[in-house]
């Protein structure tokens, strides 16, 4: 028969133990004479089973349990009756520990001062969030994780139900999961963990792991749950599957493109042709002109697609930025025509020198110039300044381009960048994704905004110098 638990020792154990069940930390400290020990040297062979069982489904699905089994935890101890519980935790360098628990009888576990401070010590350390609710679904503890993953203090989640953590129709309908599990004793998510969507405090939504264990203290249960935040594997997943998509649509449009530019090059010459044969028809002559518009439309259609998509290759050269977009400024001429929209400089530091790819850097400024006369009305200022910078440790210049039309919205700063987004009835939505992929490409950033003056402000940050590449060739300036 197994002796009752010695009241003289603690009431609550804590331990870290590994992927085997050896023992990595405990509080209280174990007698040197124990180290090197695990849960099943300090468990009765009857139960050895039965934790195998349970710490093998918990390897497998990430959620805790609850047991009652006899321990011996000293080598000099007597044999005692523990309920155990067990939870994983992810701590800050990814490895994989787990928390185990051993609580003396089924009374309500009380802490030492020390104790306290240990177990709190572990929790601090854990990036999941880690939330204990009792039966009618109130908080009853959290860990800091809580709070930096959902943005309230520790006292605001304190005796307030969990499902404020939650979006609908899962908020209302989360208490009736729980009475109905503790009607039917059926679980839906309690020991297999699923992935479900939370909400913050400022009410963006999110997509979370929840495994949940419980456990029953004095007669009442409680519910652990560890959630981890998939937001930004949900991000690289889309992002990935964006790649694919993109890489598939570049092949098709690259194939496409090279299949269809001469039938496009015999049907301008055909329209060259024709247009001689109408100058005495104005009507005539000016469907020739927009078919000839709606072909080159097609053909730039065709290779912003196939530019997006397929690799940057750079050829970097020492140049001053200014000569770049002031011969764009000029390629875009006809924008201006009949308009009166001029080009402001401020070179603050002198002629802004970088190594970039001139070709690169041209559709870079072309396209920011060419959205800016778009934003402007028939009389504007477009400005362009300069300034140094550092850029991670290094030497870099900051360019930033202002209009002085309406400004964007905030729905247009944040997908400025996203391929195929435009808020213009006319083009492909991709010219300013070509400029963020290029400007990174280059060991930049770029950032959207409006300006202090209302109008559109786009801020590129280059390197000076490039750091030097096997696959790419650093040319000197001609």
């Amino acid at each position: 028969m197994s002796a009752l638990p010695d009241h003289s020792l603690p009431q609550v154990r804590a331990f870290i133990c590994d992927r085997g069940g050896q023992f990595r930390y405990s509080s209280p400290p174990l007698h040197p004479d124990s180290f090197g020990r695990g849960l099943e040297e300090c468990l009765v062979p009857s139960d050895l089973p039965m934790l195998r069982r349970h710490w093998q489904d918990m390897l497998n699905t990430g959620s805790g349990f609850q047991v009652q089994a006899e321990f011996a935890v000293q080598l000099d101890e007597s044999v005692s009756r523990w309920a155990v519980h067990a939870v994983p935790l992810r701590l800050v360098d990814n490895e994989d520990v787990y928390l185990v628990l051993l609580h003396a009888g089924l009374g309500t576990p009380k802490f030492g001062p020390d104790e306290a401070v240990r177990y709190r010590a572990l929790l601090n350390t854990a990036v999941d969030a880690i939330i204990t609710i009792d039966e009618s679904g109130v908080i009853v503890s959290s860990n800091p994780a809580t709070t930096r993953m959902f943005g309230y203090t520790e006292q605001e989640l304190q005796d307030r139900n969990i499902s404020m953590l939650m979006p609908q129709p899962y908020r209302s309908e989360h208490d009736g999961y729980i009475s109905r599990y503790l009607q039917t004793g059926r679980a839906r998510i309690i020991g297999i963990g699923r992935q479900i969507k939370a909400v913050r405090r400022n009410g963006d939504e999110f997509l979370v792991h929840l495994a949940i264990s419980e456990f029953n203290v004095a007669g009442r249960n409680y519910f652990t749950g560890i959630i981890r935040d998939l937001s930004d594997l949900e991000r690289v997943q889309n992002q990935l599957l964006q790649s694919e998509r993109l890489a598939a649509i570049g092949q098709m449009v690259t194939g496409l493109a090279h299949e269809s530019r001469n039938a496009l090059q015999r049907a301008q010459a055909c329209l060259d042709i024709l247009t001689l044969d109408l100058e005495q028809q104005p009507e005539q002559l000016d469907l020739a002109r927009r078919a000839r518009t709606a072909l080159q439309d097609l053909h730039r259609l065709y290779e912003e697609v196939r530019g997006y998509a397929s690799p940057i290759h750079l050829e970097f050269r020492d140049c001053d930025l200014s000569a770049i977009w002031r011969k764009e400024w000029e390629n875009l001429s006809g924008l201006r025509r009949g308009r009166e929209i001029s080009l402001q400089e401020e070179l603050l530091q002198g002629p802004p020198r970088c190594e970039v790819d001139i070709h690169r850097m041209e559709q870079v400024f072309r396209n920011i110039l060419e959205n800016s006369l778009h934003a402007c009305g028939n009389n504007g200022c477009i400005s362009v300044s300069t300034d140094n910078t550092e850029l991670e440790g290094r030497e870099a210049v900051l360019v930033r381009l202002n209009d002085d039309g309406p400004g964007m919205k905030s729905e247009a700063v944040q997908r400025m960048f996203e391929p195929f987004f435009t808020t213009r009835q006319k083009g492909t939505g991709l010219g300013m994704a070509i400029v963020q992929r290029l400007v990174h490409a280059h060991g930049g950033t770029i950032v959207a905004g409006n300006g202090q003056s209302g109008g559109a402000e786009i801020s590129l940050v280059l390197p000076r110098r490039q750091p030097s590449r096997g696959d790419q060739h650093l040319l000197d300036a001609t």
